[in-house]
């Protein structure tokens, strides 16, 4: 066989830093990477055995914002297209689903169930990155954010370092990811820092609402955080927060990305919530009507034994392992 082989990639880039590491993984097998658009060629349909495809928030495509009229048939017609067509250029193609459904569709309809049907029967792989009991699916390891030579400096500068945020919620704020909730719970008598921009006006104007009339402790950052400043306060917190409703997500890059910068996790009472409590001592499921006891009897895992737990599961050499038994 050849050594010569072409992943193509969809996306290619994504600003959560996830494809990036998994770009990593992939070129550690001896593959080129490419984006999707480049695999639509007449070159490949001759090389098909060379070519394997990866598709990352595949479904999520026919229900992009500002689609509208003529323009979204259109686009929808070429999406469905375009997967049909992969199998013409490609011998192995693997969809990673990341979600039970877009997060800007309400609820399931016809369209995205016809999707996935589609997804399912053109796919030859359907991986996730956790164990779900909805999905037939081959699970791979989501990698920590940082490679593991990076992650044992992080282990050696955090060791003993105090931690001045007690507890942060980050990320792009949506309804499904339960804010609200978790401030219609939060104890008055505890600071929490968000960080994260909330596009939604109706949401905001809810989350600021609940904020004033309960004259909570919130420092709300509402804007796009810069990585290096979102690090930054990831890595001076003690716990993050991931409240998420159950059944909205199948893993969470907010988990792993605090994983990579030593912070405890807090989560509301979920399949993934408890999976995670399962695997880590550092991971708590919370109660939200008990939230003014639980929070002060909280337990706490120092910040490198956070890492270096997570690095056992989830270092380059498992993220590695897991990949080989599907590429």
């Amino acid at each position: 066989m050849s050594t010569y082989r072409s992943l193509y990639l969809y996306p290619f880039e994504h600003n959560n830093g996830f494809i990036e590491r998994t770009k990593e993984v992939y070129a550690r097998q001896g593959f080129h990477i490419e984006p999707l658009k480049a695999l639509f060629s007449s070159a490949n349909l001759g090389k098909r055995e060379k070519n394997t495809v990866v598709l990352n928030w595949y479904e999520d495509q026919p229900f992009r914002k500002g689609l509208k009229g003529l323009r979204r048939i259109l686009f929808i017609f070429s999406f469905f297209i375009s997967i049909v067509a992969m199998r013409l250029f490609s011998h192995r193609i693997i969809w990673l689903r990341h979600n039970f459904k877009p997060h800007n569709l309400a609820r399931e309809n016809l369209l995205f169930r016809v999707t996935v049907w589609l997804l399912n029967k053109v796919a030859h792989q359907t991986v996730t990155l956790e164990p779900v009991n909805a999905i037939s699916s081959q699970v791979v390891r989501h990698p920590l954010y940082q490679p593991d030579a990076a992650l044992s400096t992080v282990i050696e500068q955090t060791r003993g370092r105090p931690r001045s945020i007690d507890y942060l919620y980050f990320g792009v704020i949506k309804p499904y990811k339960r804010l609200d909730k978790l401030l219609r719970a939060w104890p008055v008598s505890q600071s929490l820092t968000i960080m994260g921009k909330c596009s939604d006006e109706a949401h905001t104007r809810l989350l600021n609402e609940i904020i004033s009339q309960r004259n909570l402790d919130v420092t709300w950052h509402n804007a796009f955080i810069e990585q290096d400043d979102l690090e930054k306060a990831v890595a001076d917190a003690r716990y993050v927060i991931i409240p998420h409703e159950d059944g909205a997500m199948i893993s969470s890059g907010t988990f792993y990305m605090a994983l990579s910068l030593g912070a405890n996790v807090l989560c509301f009472d979920s399949e993934f919530g408890r999976a995670k409590a399962a695997e880590f001592s550092f991971v708590q499921v919370l109660d939200a009507a008990h939230l003014d006891t639980q929070l002060p009897a909280l337990s706490y895992t120092s910040a490198d034994i956070v890492i270096e737990q997570a690095m056992q599961k989830y270092g380059d050499r498992e993220v590695q392992l897991s990949w080989r038994k599907v590429l």
